[in-house]
């Protein structure tokens, strides 16, 4: 089981690269220029063709990092943003980055996603490389939550690294690519769809985010996979 403590020194390590990478590559973690470049935009074609418009609509962005996600939310017109984020140091550049941009629509609140609570419901719930540094107890803390922040038409997408057989752990591991230790938990698609039904959550659709044969599928266990959700129903 990852530690949940060396996880978030690492998050608050990274928010410590702010100036010596690009905006998109702290929270992103992709570290060569061109390919942080093909990567948002494959990135943000797949998630705007799986949420379609979301003018006008409000959204939950959980687990924000530095709110690179939720700046092209209100970019494509969303009546309001509220970037949750447990790093209080990936918070101040995204508040930084709402200042610099003058940006009125985008609110950071600093608290771990197990944690958040709200009266409030949202039209677009957006989870972004969350539950790959979550442990057990902590997925199923914030899944135990979600339907409080739903309403029947609320959309739920979850953008996440995804082990392709089995679940891939990486514990405390020294990673080439980053040049730190880096622990995460790749669930299968499988798992997450039993996880996120067992909170009442129905898959409405899901795929890779990247072609097989794309430059950014970089690890034969896993593969970065979209899903969306919906609360209870049918089809």
């Amino acid at each position: 089981m990852i530690d949940k403590e060396k996880v978030k020194a690492f998050w608050d390590a990274r928010a410590r690269k702010y100036g010596a990478v690009p905006y998109d590559s702290i929270a992103n973690l992709e570290q060569d220029a061109d390919s942080l470049a093909l990567k948002v935009e494959l990135e943000t074609e797949k998630v705007f063709e799986f949420l379609g418009s979301v003018e006008s609509k409000t959204v939950l962005d959980l687990g924000a990092g530095v709110g690179q996600w939720s700046f092209r939310f209100v970019d494509r017109g969303a009546k309001e943003v509220l970037a949750v984020e447990y790093s209080a140091e990936l918070a101040a550049i995204g508040q930084s980055e709402v200042e610099a941009r003058g940006v009125s629509n985008v609110r950071f609140v600093v608290s771990p996603a197990e944690r958040f609570s709200t009266d409030r419901t949202f039209d677009v719930v957006f989870i972004s490389g969350l539950f790959v540094y979550l442990t057990d107890d902590q997925a199923d803390e914030v899944l135990s939550r979600l339907p409080g922040v739903c309403h029947p038409d609320t959309i739920v997408l979850l953008r996440d690294g995804t082990g392709l057989e089995t679940r891939h752990e990486i514990d405390d591991r020294l990673s080439g690519h980053l040049q730190t230790r880096y622990s995460a938990t790749y669930r299968t698609a499988a798992v997450y769809e039993r996880l996120f039904a067992d909170h009442g959550f129905r898959l409405l659709r899901s795929e890779n985010m990247f072609a097989e044969g794309c430059v950014l599928n970089k690890y034969p266990e896993t593969r970065l996979r979209i899903y969306e959700f919906s609360l209870g129903g049918s089809d």
